[in-house]
């Protein structure tokens, strides 16, 4: 009988951030009529055709009339990993690692597998046992950074993608991945110099521009900054993340009718990215465009019950547009959500004060009081309460008690 002969590739497709391997198969079909073979066979050939079920079953099938065969269990592993059934790629690769302990990057296919069950710490360990066979095999070692990166563990991650670049300098975006990787790690002149060498060997990588920006921002360089992410958006307008960005720039700069501008935008590439609604909504609130804002995080709200600090953010509002029923009623949620929001006690007690509910007022402003004892505005609040329950012993006390914290 012709044994049929098998070759394993991988492939990365690479997002920022986010690494996936496919695998794919590459065979020479045999020319015996052995009924092991035609099995074999006729499930590659299902496989290229991307009949996935068909396949699996023929490959069973083989495994049948041989159990100890390799290739049949290899060639069943890929069917389950295409089909995303990790647990029984899983299975069938441990099978031909014990068949073949030798067979190389089987320990690189297993990790893969780990990594796609969100089981780092075995992923790890199989890279690792790959990189021992082989300590130049770069698939291994990328994607061993990327799994340091996921657990956080940044500069165990630096380490492996200088060891990449070590080995081939023309690793695709191997500088943004070290730049990026040095940002997170505050090492920002490090990630500066990487960045700029990113730009330079790949300028149409829109994110290296992004981070680019990002270190500018915390050199208080604004300027650069604007101009880094303008080209980023030039480069690639329809980018979110871009537009995004520089909303978030413009934000800082107290540009608001600039920041509106690149945050509609970023809203209308994605518009189920929450944040960017939320910062749409205060940029709208700074320029008075009160319906607008609360549209923003109206919006947020049928998406999500709790998101940062919406309700606090329509209290305001509604209190802008002396709605204060609506006011009251989003501070108890946001109060009840976060209970510790001492803006949002103190505006509910301001509310509560100007509708005349002064025992409400003052419950409130006691429960602010005991998370911030020294809180001048609350002990002035609760002495203009006194003052209209005409008790103006406690009024003078909160009064002096706010004087005194003020100097």
């Amino acid at each position: 009988m012709n044994s049929k002969k098998n070759s394993n590739f991988f492939r990365l497709i690479r997002n920022v951030g986010v690494i996936l391997v496919l695998f794919s198969i590459v065979s020479s079909p045999g020319f015996s009529y052995d009924d092991f073979v035609v099995h074999l066979n006729l499930g590659v050939a299902y496989y290229q055709q991307e009949m996935y079920k068909k396949a699996e079953e023929e490959f069973k099938k083989a495994i049948t009339l041989n159990n100890n065969s390799f290739e049949a269990h290899y060639d069943l592993f890929l069917v389950f990993s295409v089909q995303k059934k990790y647990s029984l790629a899983e299975e069938e690769l441990v099978k031909c690692i014990n068949l073949n302990p030798d067979y190389p990057e089987l320990h690189f296919q297993l990790g893969n597998i780990y990594f796609y069950q969100k089981l780092y710490s075995r992923a790890v360990d199989e890279y690792k046992r790959e990189i021992d066979n082989n300590p130049s095999h770069i698939p291994s070692l990328y994607n061993l950074s990327r799994v340091l990166r996921i657990q956080g563990r940044l500069s165990e991650a630096e380490k492996i993608l200088e060891k990449v670049r070590e080995l081939d300098s023309g690793f695709p975006r191997i500088y943004f991945e070290l730049g990026e990787v040095c940002y997170k790690e505050g090492k920002i002149e490090k990630a500066l110099q990487y960045l700029k060498k990113a730009i330079n060997k790949e300028p149409s990588n829109v994110f290296s521009y992004i981070y680019l920006e990002r270190i500018y921002q915390k050199k208080g360089d604004y300027h650069k900054a604007e101009r880094i992410i303008c080209r980023a958006i030039e480069i690639d307008p329809h980018n979110f993340y871009c537009q995004a960005e520089a909303g978030y720039l413009y934000l800082k700069l107290k540009s608001y009718s600039l920041a509106i501008s690149h945050l509609e935008k970023a809203v209308e590439i994605n518009p189920q990215d929450l944040s960017v609604h939320y910062y749409l909504g205060y940029a709208y609130t700074q320029l008075r465009r009160i319906d607008d804002a609360i549209a923003q995080y109206s919006f947020i709200l049928s998406k999500k019950k709790e998101f940062e600090d919406t309700y606090f953010c329509l209290g305001n509002l509604y209190y802008e547009k002396k709605d204060f029923e609506k006011a009251i009623s989003f501070y108890l949620k946001e109060i009840q959500v976060n209970p510790q929001n001492t803006n949002a006690l103190f505006n509910l007690a301001n509310v509560y004060f100007q509708e005349g509910r002064l025992d409400e007022a003052e419950f409130t402003l006691k429960k602010l009081l005991k998370i911030t004892p020294d809180d001048p505005s609350a002990h002035s609040l609760l002495g203009d309460i006194y003052m209209k329950k005409n008790i103006y012993d406690k009024a003078i006390r909160e009064y002096e008690k706010a004087q005194a914290i003020k100097k």
